[in-house]
C-alpha cells in the first residue's frame, strides 16, 4: 500500500505523459525549449533510478526566471499561441525538477493536458489526431495512477482511463453536435504561422516552377453539374501588371481597375475548399462573378480578394462564366497600366516586335504571329530552365528557348506591350485531378500556371496561353504526368501505381471530410444539421434542456451498465464479506486478511453455537459463489440478493445478542 500515490509506476506514467505532450510541439517550439524539456525529463529519470538530487529552490527559481526571459527574447512577447505554448512547455519542465509530492506530479500531468490543448488549437489535421488521442490517453492514465491509493501498474491505469474515454466519447460527440457554436475564430486566436505557401504578389523566372514540384494541396473543388474540360479549368489568381525586366508584380491600390462585364455563357457553380495560404486570394474558374460564404471581398481584374489573409482552411461557393462580354472600353488608367513602356530593356525583343508588327494586319494578326513564333521557334517546356541574363526576355527568346509557363507568359506579354497592345500576366492554377473517392477535384501546387491576357477592342480581355502551343499536353494533363524528368520519385509512383493512387485519393477524401465536417463545423453547419434532424425550430434553451436530459439518461445507463459488470459483481461480493467480518467483529470474533471463509465460520460457530445455522448458511453460500463452480462466471443479481438476505438474517439474529464472557 502506498498512501501517497507516488510509487515508481505513477512517476513513470507522469514522465511519459509530459513527454507525449512535449512531443506534440517538437516541430514548432524553439530548439532551446525542446532541449530544456529533454534535460528535465532526463534529470527526473535519474532521480527516480539513481536518486540524483533535485535542484534546490533557489536554483529552480533562477531557472524559471531565465526561461521566462528566454521566451520573451524568442517571441518578443509571452502572449499568443506560439509564445504561450513555449512558455507552458518550459515552465512544465521546470516543474518536473521539483516533483516530490503527488500534488506536484498531478500539476505536471495537467500541464501535459494543457500542452495537448495548445497543440489542438494550433493544428487540427487528421494526421495528428492519433497523436492527440495517445497524448490525452496517457495524461489521463497518469492522473488515474496518481489518484490511486496503491501503486497500480501502468496497464491497469491505461485500461481504466481508456474505459472512461470510451464511455464519455458518445456524450462528447453529442455535445459537439448540439452545444451552440460561437461565430468567429475560437478565443480570437492569432493566424496560423503555417500559411505561407502558394502564389504571391510577384512572379519571377523560376518562381512557379518551384511550386510545380510540390505535391501540397492548394484547394479542392466540387462542381454543381458537369465540370469543364481540363483545358478550360483556368483557376484565376493574382493579376500582375508591373514589370521591371525580370519580375512581374501586382499593382496595389487605385491602379487596380474594375472592368465591367456581362455573361454570355451559362453560369458555372462550384464549391471551393481552400487550404491556408497566408494571402488573401480566392481562386475561381476564369473570371469570378459571385462568391458566397465569404464576407467583404473585392474583385479587381476578374480576381477575388478576401478582406483578410487566409490563415486557416475555408469553404466558399463561386459562380463563374467561361464567356463574358466587356460592356465598356478600357479606361485611360487601365490602358496606361497595361502598356507600360519597356525602356531600354530587352532591345532584341523590341526589335522583333517592331518587325512582326509591321507585317501584321491588325492586333489579332499580330497576336497570332507571336504565338506562331513560340510554336515554330524550337521552344521547349521544362521545369529546370537555365538561368537567364539581365535582359531575361531576350535571353529566353533568342538563346536558351527553354522555359516554364511563367517564362512564356512573361515573354508573350512583353511582345504585346512592345507593340502598344494592353496586356498583363495572370497567375493561378490549371486543371486539377479527379478524386473518385471524395467526388471532387484536387488542385495541387504542382498545377500552378501562368498565362497572358490581351485587350482587344472588339472582345475585351482575351486569354492567350503561349504554353499551349509549346506544350499542348500541359492543358490536358498535370505537370507531373507531363515531365518525367522533373517529377519526384513519389509523384512518379503515384502516377504509375493504381493502388497507390487509390490510397492517396482515399486519404485525401478522409482528410477533406475531417476538415470540412469536423474542423469547419461552425454555426451555419450546425443550424443546417439541426434542420435536417428536425430540430431547427428549437431555441438554445430547448437544446440545453435536451442536452441535459440526454446527459442524465446517458449517466444513468452508464451507472446501470457498471453495476451489472463482472467487476462490479465481484466488488459487491467482497463488500458482502466485509459486512460479514464486521458483524463477527462486533461478536468478538476477529477476521484477519489471510483467514479463509470456512476457518472464520468455524471459529464463529464455536464461539456462538446459537448462531451456527445462520453462520453456516451464509458461509456455504459465499464459498459457493467465491470458490465453487459458479465462480467461473460473475455472480448474478439473484444470487447476490440471496446472499444479502442471509447476511441480513444473521445481523438480525445478533442484534440482541451479547458478547460471550471471557476469562
Amino acid at each position: 500500500m502506498n498512501p501517497t500515490g507516488m510509487g515508481p509506476s505513477a512517476r513513470r506514467m507522469m514522465l511519459v505523459a509530459f513527454a507525449a505532450g512535449a512531443l506534440l510541439h517538437v516541430d514548432r517550439a524553439p530548439l532551446w525549449s525542446i532541449f530544456v524539456a529533454v534535460a528535465a525529463l532526463c534529470w527526473q529519470l535519474a532521480h527516480l533510478r539513481w536518486r540524483l538530487p533535485l535542484p534546490s529552490a533557489v536554483v529552480r527559481t533562477l531557472l524559471a526566471l531565465g526561461l521566462l526571459l528566454l521566451t520573451m527574447i524568442s517571441f518578443r512577447t509571452i502572449s499568443g499561441l506560439a509564445a504561450g505554448s513555449t512558455l507552458l512547455l518550459v515552465m512544465g519542465s521546470a516543474k518536473l525538477l521539483e516533483v516530490r509530492a503527488p500534488r506536484d506530479a498531478r500539476v505536471v500531468a495537467m500541464v501535459a493536458l494543457a500542452l495537448l490543448l495548445a497543440a489542438c488549437l494550433e493544428r487540427q489535421s487528421l494526421l495528428r489526431v492519433p497523436l492527440y488521442l495517445f497524448a490525452g490517453w496517457v495524461a489521463l492514465s497518469a492522473l488515474t495512477a496518481l489518484g490511486s491509493q496503491a501503486d497500480i501498474r501502468p496497464r491497469r491505469a491505461l485500461a481504466a482511463s481508456g474505459r472512461a474515454l470510451l464511455i464519455g466519447a458518445p456524450l462528447a460527440a453529442l455535445c459537439f453536435v448540439l452545444v451552440p457554436r460561437l461565430p468567429g475564430a475560437m478565443w480570437g486566436l492569432p493566424p496560423s504561422e503555417d500559411a505561407t505557401t502558394g502564389l504571391g504578389d510577384e512572379m519571377s523566372p523560376g518562381s512557379i516552377s518551384e511550386l510545380s514540384i510540390s505535391e501540397d494541396v492548394a484547394f479542392r473543388v466540387r462542381f454543381q453539374g458537369p465540370a469543364p474540360p481540363p483545358s478550360q479549368r483556368y483557376w484565376r489568381g493574382p493579376v500582375l501588371h508591373d514589370f521591371d525586366g525580370f519580375t512581374w508584380r501586382r499593382r496595389l491600390g487605385p491602379g487596380a481597375v474594375r472592368q465591367p462585364t456581362e455573361p454570355v455563357s451559362p453560369p458555372l457553380r462550384y464549391q471551393v475548399m481552400l487550404e491556408p495560404t497566408g494571402r488573401s486570394y480566392l481562386f475561381g474558374v476564369d473570371t469570378i462573378s459571385q462568391i458566397t460564404g465569404r464576407r467583404n471581398f473585392q474583385t479587381f481584374d476578374g480576381q477575388a480578394i478576401a478582406s483578410r489573409e487566409i490563415t486557416s482552411p475555408i469553404v466558399y461557393e463561386g459562380v463563374s462564366y467561361l464567356e463574358v462580354r466587356h460592356t465598356k472600353p478600357l479606361s485611360v488608367t487601365g490602358r496606361r497600366l497595361d502598356t507600360q513602356p519597356l525602356g531600354n530593356r530587352n532591345p532584341r525583343t523590341q526589335a522583333l516586335a517592331r518587325q512582326m508588327r509591321a507585317a501584321s494586319l491588325d492586333n489579332r494578326d499580330y497576336m497570332q504571329r507571336a504565338l506562331r513564333y513560340f510554336q515554330d521557334g524550337g521552344f521547349e517546356y521544362t521545369l529546370t530552365p537555365p538561368r537567364l541574363e539581365r535582359d531575361s526576355i531576350d535571353d529566353l527568346l533568342f538563346n536558351t528557348r527553354l522555359g516554364f509557363c511563367g517564362h512564356f507568359a512573361s515573354a508573350y506579354v512583353t511582345l504585346m506591350r512592345a507593340a502598344g497592345i494592353p496586356s498583363r500576366v495572370v497567375t493561378g492554377y490549371l486543371g486539377g485531378t479527379w478524386n473518385p473517392v471524395g467526388g471532387y477535384y484536387v488542385v495541387r501546387q504542382s498545377d500552378a500556371h501562368a498565362w497572358a491576357e490581351v485587350w482587344l477592342e472588339d472582345a475585351g480581355w482575351t486569354r492567350v496561353d503561349p504554353t499551349a502551343v509549346v506544350a499542348p499536353e500541359r492543358l490536358r494533363r498535370g505537370v507531373n504526368e507531363l515531365l518525367d524528368s522533373g517529377t519526384s520519385l513519389t509523384g512518379r509512383l503515384f502516377v504509375q501505381a493504381e493502388w497507390l493512387r487509390r490510397m492517396r485519393d482515399t486519404w485525401d477524401a478522409a482528410a477533406n471530410f475531417w476538415q470540412e465536417r469536423i474542423v469547419n463545423y461552425n454555426l451555419g453547419a450546425q443550424l443546417s444539421l439541426l434542420e435536417k434532424l428536425g430540430l431547427g425550430k428549437l431555441d438554445y434553451r430547448a437544446l440545453a434542456v435536451l442536452l441535459i436530459g440526454v446527459a442524465v439518461l446517458w449517466g444513468l445507463w452508464v451507472m446501470r451498465a457498471a453495476a451489472r459488470s463482472p467487476r462490479a459483481a465481484q466488488d459487491a461480493l467482497e463488500k458482502t464479506w466485509g459486512r460479514f467480518a464486521a458483524i463477527l467483529g462486533r461478536l468478538g470474533v476477529g477476521v484477519a486478511a489471510h483467514d479463509g471463509p470456512r476457518a472464520v465460520a468455524l471459529r464463529a460457530m464455536q464461539a456462538w453455537p446459537d448462531l451456527a445455522s445462520q453462520i453456516r448458511e451464509f458461509s456455504d453460500a459465499y464459498v459457493a459463489l467465491r470458490f465453487g463452480p459458479a465462480a467461473a462466471s460473475p455472480p448474478q443479481r439473484e444470487q447476490l440478493r440471496e446472499l444479502h438476505r442471509q447476511l441480513s438474517a444473521l445481523a438480525r439474529a445478533t442484534a440482541s445478542t451479547h458478547r460471550p464472557r471471557t476469562g
